[in-house]
């Protein structure tokens, strides 16, 4: 067989697939059939994690094509939901790595299937090839979370601000090159950040209350006893600090950086001619579209796109901090799943201001299963803490326009947006602990990168 012929886009789902299933099968063919008598099974972590990726796989391999019958849909939303299903499944059952990386991968993984869902519905029944939009594949479009809104906008070139630049459409190595050294310098001192933090975390720790915080709230409003004292409040701050740069570092710097020198070595060539092939379409992994469309998107991807966070200490409204500031990566989905279909649900039978708050409340809605799937699958805990936290946070964004109105920064002077900016802080700093005290209840199943700081800790 040739070269092109094993390294092809199906094989990389087709062959990984026939092994986990072949592991599987091996594995319920041979063990005792005590194994089975509990729900879930007590199985090996290598069968483990193939039951795991074998939904996954099976959803990669039935998207290679458009979705133009209502059984394939329904199949592949069947396995959406096996797929998120199994990290919860089997909580609580095994040492952090690998579960808790399956709990995130089945979160964030299965927000992308469901988009994905979404997205290609108006295929079903399309019979005319010519009347379809272009189709990509799940494969195509798995670590893409991000759409139009997030991309810079070019500045013009009349403007006069400081560090005006255009849209970047063709890198230079001078740039690449930039691009990677300062992201990298940049991950180091995050890292070293992390270090700080974490140390502050271990010396100071605090025993946290296993009553819900949502609980102590209503006693302090019922019975006047306090919620939290300064001290934990400034303990949950700095653990918050930490799980910011944690998630920085992890999901977007470190993807950056590896980004950037596969951009480098493979899409980039400084000396390009007419006969020149790249690797990728050598070796049959990539179409030479395909090829240019990767090479775009990455371009797009690396020098024109908004970090994951924005700053997100600068935010003086909710909406400022939870749409253009904090975790770009999903609030996307949040919005595809939660706020638009809520909101036209309720479009037809109410009027459109109280629809807009109702699909804020689908979108903080979502938010709020997502994070419990989280707690749930990795903590083997449910105290609904971070379902309070995301719903209380839809309120105070409906308060806070219904208060203030829309942000417009050329209306807000200095003065009104620092007093509202620290309004937002102690907001903020007032319900925090409902995200942080779950976390921290179980910190022997918190997997934060840190070396010295876990060297302190062993001494």
């Amino acid at each position: 067989m040739s070269q092109s012929g094993i390294f092809t886009k199906s094989n990389l789902v087709y062959i990984p697939l026939s092994v986990t299933i072949a592991h599987t099968l091996h594995f319920i063919f041979n063990s005792p059939l005590s194994t089975w008598q509990e729900f879930p099974p007590n199985l090996p972590i290598s069968v483990y994690s193939s039951v795991f990726f074998t939904p996954f796989l099976l959803f990669l391999s039935l998207t290679f094509e458009p979705i133009h019958s209502r059984s394939r849909f329904y199949t592949l939303l069947s396995l959406a939901l096996i797929y998120v299903s199994i990290p919860i499944s089997f909580r609580g059952k095994y040492p952090p790595l690998p579960h808790n990386t399956f709990v995130n991968y089945g979160a964030i993984f299965g927000l992308k299937m469901l988009l994905f869902l979404k997205s290609n519905r108006v295929y079903l029944n399309q019979e005319d090839s010519k009347q379809e939009k272009e189709f990509k594949s799940f494969l195509w479009s798995l670590f893409n979370f991000r759409f139009n809104s997030y991309i810079i906008p070019p500045k013009k070139e009349s403007s006069n601000e400081k560090g005006n630049s255009l849209m970047i459409t063709s890198p230079t190595t001078s740039q690449i090159n930039k691009k990677l050294i300062n992201r990298t310098i940049i991950t180091l001192i995050k890292c070293l950040f992390i270090e700080l933090v974490s140390f502050i975390s271990i010396k100071y720790t605090m025993i946290i209350p296993e009553e819900p915080y949502q609980l102590r709230l209503i006693e302090f409003f019922t019975k006047g006893i306090p919620a939290i004292t300064t001290p934990s409040m400034l303990q949950q701050l700095n653990f918050f600090l930490c799980i910011y740069l944690t998630i920085s570092v992890y999901n977007y710097d470190i993807y950056t950086i590896i980004s950037a020198i596969f951009y480098r070595l493979f899409l980039h060539s400084s000396s390009e001619t007419k006969n020149f092939k790249p690797i990728l379409i050598k070796s049959g992994l990539l179409t030479p579209s395909e090829y240019i469309s990767l090479k775009e998107w990455m371009i797009t991807y690396l020098f024109n796109t908004k970090h994951l966070f924005s700053e997100p200490w600068m935010a003086s409204s909710p909406r400022d901090f939870w749409s253009a500031r904090w975790q770009l990566l999903v609030n996307e989905s949040f919005k595809e799943l939660g706020y638009l279909p809520v909101k036209n649900v309720f479009t037809t039978i109410v009027p459109k201001k109280i629809a807009n708050i109702m699909g804020v409340f689908g979108a903080f809605g979502v938010s709020a299963l997502l994070h419990e799937y989280l707690i749930i699958g990795a903590f083997d805990i449910w105290t609904g803490e971070h379902f309070f936290f995301f719903m209380i946070h839809g309120v105070i964004f409906i308060l806070w326009e219904a208060v203030f109105g829309r942000d417009n920064t050329n209306e807000n002077s200095k003065i009104k947006r620092f007093l509202k900016w620290v309004l937002l802080l102690i907001v903020n700093l007032s319900v925090l602990p409902a995200f942080v005290e779950p976390l921290r209840r179980r910190p022997e199943l918190v997997e934060i990168p840190m070396y010295l700081a876990k060297y302190y800790q062993s001494n």
